[in-house]
């Protein structure tokens, strides 16, 4: 298995999604933050937001989560 395949993987992504959200939690930053925002983060949090667990610390860090996305409820 090569490195890029391994990155694909759902539990790597969560993961990297993850530590990305804490990383900038509290006004941190990382290399691809800008004045125009963080791509990164966005991306970060768009990711949890599609995992159960994501959405729960995604909550308990204040954003606001919508329960339409929920596995197996209608959307």
């Amino acid at each position: 298995m090569t490195g890029t395949e391994e990155s694909d993987r759902a539990v790597d992504r969560f993961e990297s999604a993850r530590n990305s959200v804490l990383q900038h939690r509290d006004g941190g930053t990382c290399f691809d933050c800008g004045a125009g925002g963080c791509g990164q983060y966005a991306w970060a949090v768009g990711e949890l937001g599609r995992h159960r667990g994501g959405r729960e610390l995604l909550r308990r860090l204040g954003f606001p989560v919508d329960g339409s996305s929920e596995e197996g409820q209608p959307r």
